[in-house]
């Protein structure tokens, strides 16, 4: 097993470890269960991951020898599918919460939804690897790419906390999501270098934008 295998199961535990010992610190008397509840559920998002890893096989769409092809799998059955299962566990599990009120707490349930995701992905990548992907450019990028979409996620579903129709900014989130994992996974199967690290780089300022940004947002009660 190549050590860039294994080097790439430990940025989203670690992100997620992060989190968890921030919040028990600020709030040592907290009430941690939805992010126990949400760490775990992006987790046992990977269980449809292996259904549809399983049909793609079986249908030969992973046999990419177009450019259409590899664009369908990047941003469908990659982008698509990926960003689907973790937004809907936001959308139902942290949106509706009554202990989430502002924009960086739903940014913060995003990373944790992502890092359990990309958790169990990463582990399951172990032994099932995606073709054609270069495991070293996947190590060396999954941790800032999973933790900027996670925040861009986030931000958007936050923001629709306070509308009173938020389907836009929910869609918004959900569609920018998809593109950025699927420019992320097409530079991964062309080996792309460049093109990976500028978009790795683009997805993180983008990220530390707009968690500045809901960090300057007062706090503020649901109005839907």
């Amino acid at each position: 097993m190549e050590t860039s295998a294994i080097l790439s199961l430990l940025p989203a535990p670690l992100v997620a470890a992060a989190i968890y010992l921030l919040l028990l610190y600020k709030y040592p008397n907290g009430n941690f269960h939805l992010v126990y509840k949400t760490f775990i559920l992006g987790i046992a998002c990977i269980m449809p991951v292996f259904i549809i890893d399983w049909l793609i096989t079986y249908f030969h769409l992973d046999h990419l020898h177009s450019l259409n092809r590899t664009l369908f799998y990047s941003f469908v059955l990659t982008g698509g599918v990926f960003e689907l299962l973790k937004f809907l566990v936001l959308r139902i599990t942290v949106y509706p919460s009554i202990r989430v009120h502002k924009t960086f707490d739903v940014i913060l349930y995003s990373i944790i939804i992502a890092a359990g995701f990309t958790t169990a992905y990463s582990v399951y990548a172990l032994f099932y690897a995606p073709a054609y992907i270069n495991v070293s450019l996947y190590a060396l990028t999954v941790g800032p790419v999973f933790v900027s979409i996670a925040v861009i996620m986030g931000y958007f579903t936050g923001i629709a906390l306070n509308r009173q129709f938020p389907v836009i900014e929910l869609l918004t989130g959900l569609f920018i999501s998809v593109v950025f994992q699927g420019i992320n996974r097409f530079c991964l199967l062309t080996t792309d270098t460049l093109f990976l690290y500028m978009a790795a780089g683009g997805m993180l300022i983008t990220a530390i934008t707009l968690v500045i940004i809901s960090l300057k947002e007062p706090g503020s009660a649901k109005s839907n």
